[in-house]
């Protein structure tokens, strides 16, 4: 397998620390509001490269935190607490928020076939209560942990104390800003955030270890005991602990978007060293952004992104989305748009309609696709190679029972359902209302129209305009 490694700066080759295993972290949810659809692209690509591994024949050992306390609405420290903020919104405890966007995540997951972080399937029936044994750790579950870390980085001499939080001290780290080829005066003109915000800090680069229950966080609503008082873990100590205390000091492969090189995975490599004494992360891979026309990130900060419910109330299938993720390469941008996701649908369709005239009998993979398709998944994840070799067997003259067991072996990593029939639902009613509504909107009646589109959705379908009129499925 080859991947390209962020700290490296090219492609590698990816030599496991056990021969035949890989350990994984994936950098996962801050549940304090439903994910948006740029959250999503990431958990896509790494889905691909979880089946990809598994089907190349690894024991795969991965886990995906859940953050559900410590993230401050930037990256800086004294940020307000996004959980805080939700829950004075919604009228609950900030627990109750986690807790219920923890649900959205397990939804949004099991809608475009992404696997549980332990490779399962994730049932139907899994909630909150129950992350933790299909490889989603949370953080405030771990607070222990966290302490017992941040107190081996301080009796290595990394920190300093003031009376507002414990401080990692960047400087200590020679190589500190590796990742971003800076040096580390530049990257502190950077840094949004004041000194001044504690005048007792000594760099803006420094990252608190521990937030202190004081000043500004006086009141803040979850906190707990720890030898510096009583406060709350820093947001990047968590996937350090999280990571560590499950897959060990040294594991292979730490997943992330390029957004969280800088700041969060630069910091998360100084607290491994000022734990450890190494980087605890042999691969730190990162995937693109999904940016909009104009080639801005999408992210509900900038307030142009969308969730995947949004998305999918457009009249698209989850599938469509998953296949525009599942169809560009980790590392390239995506434009999100109606252009793209039409081309999608389209491109998936015509897959589709091509696997269901093969017939229904399976016969035997066809081994020289089968060795093409692994020298393409070993290839940097090159999906789009694989598409072209997927649309080659299916123009192929192979015979029909055989080219279909081998598409089926492709989609145990594709994970595009293509084995399975469109269905159609058909209820007399919402039909009824789909045919009112065709006829309102040529007749350009667009309040009757828009009626008609609550009723179909209010009855639990989905709206889907298509060239064909109103098309709809459950939700």
């Amino acid at each position: 397998m080859k991947l390209y490694s962020t700290l490296d700066r090219k492609i590698v080759d990816i030599i496991p620390n056990k021969e035949g295993e890989m350990s994984i972290y994936s950098c996962g949810p801050t549940v304090y509001f439903r994910m948006h659809i740029g959250n999503i692209r990431a958990y896509v690509n790494w889905d691909i490269l979880h089946r990809a591994l598994l089907y190349l024949g690894y024991d795969v050992k991965r886990i995906m935190n859940i953050t559900d306390v410590g993230h401050m609405t930037s990256d800086e420290d004294f940020g307000e607490e996004k959980f805080d903020i939700q829950a004075s919104k919604e009228g609950v405890q900030p627990i109750d928020i986690a807790n219920k966007y923890i649900n959205t995540v397990l939804d949004d997951f099991r809608t475009l076939n992404i696997l549980a972080p332990n490779g399962q399937v994730i049932p139907e029936e899994l909630t909150y209560e129950g992350v933790r044994e299909y490889g989603w750790p949370r953080a405030t579950e771990y607070i222990e942990q966290m302490i017992e870390i941040i107190r081996k980085i301080e009796s290595n001499g990394y920190t300093y104390e003031t009376e507002q939080a414990l401080y990692f001290d960047v400087t200590k780290i020679p190589d500190y800003t590796i990742f971003t080829g800076q040096r580390l005066e530049e990257k502190e003109e950077g840094v949004r955030e004041e000194v001044g915000v504690d005048p007792n800090k000594k760099n803006p680069a420094d990252f608190v270890l521990w937030m202190k229950k004081v000043g500004k966080y006086a009141n803040h609503i979850m906190s707990w005991q720890s030898p510096w008082g009583e406060g709350f873990p820093g947001w990047h100590i968590e996937c350090t602990t999280m990571s560590t205390a499950i897959l060990g000091k040294d594991f292979d492969i730490h997943t992330g978007g390029i957004d969280h090189i800088p700041v969060h995975h630069t910091n998360e490599r100084a607290q491994n060293i000022g734990a450890f004494g190494h980087d605890a992360v042999k691969y730190w891979i990162h995937n693109e952004w999904l940016v909009t026309k104009d080639d801005a990130k999408l992210s509900k900060s900038e307030g142009n992104a969308s969730d995947l419910p949004g998305y999918l109330s457009l009249g698209y299938d989850p599938m469509d989305i998953r296949y525009l993720f599942a169809s560009i390469n980790y590392r390239t941008r995506i434009q999100m748009s109606k252009e793209a996701l039409d081309g999608a649908r389209n491109a998936r369709l015509s897959i589709k309609r091509k696997v269901q005239e093969l017939g229904d009998t399976v016969g035997n993979v066809i081994p020289e696709y089968i060795d093409r398709f692994k020298i393409e998944l070993e290839n940097n994840l090159n999906v789009s190679g694989v598409f072209a070799l997927l649309n080659e067997l299916l123009k192929s003259s192979n015979n029909k029972e055989d080219t279909l067991a081998t598409v089926l072996e492709f989609d145990k990593v594709l994970g595009l359902d293509l084995n399975i029939e469109e269905e159609e639902d058909i209820n007399q009613e919402v039909e009824e209302y789909a045919k009112q509504r065709d006829v309102a909107r040529e007749n350009k009646d667009y309040t009757k129209a828009d009626e008609c589109r609550k009723m179909i959705e209010d009855a639990g379908y989905i709206v889907m305009d298509t060239p064909e009129g109103t098309k709809y499925r459950r939700k």
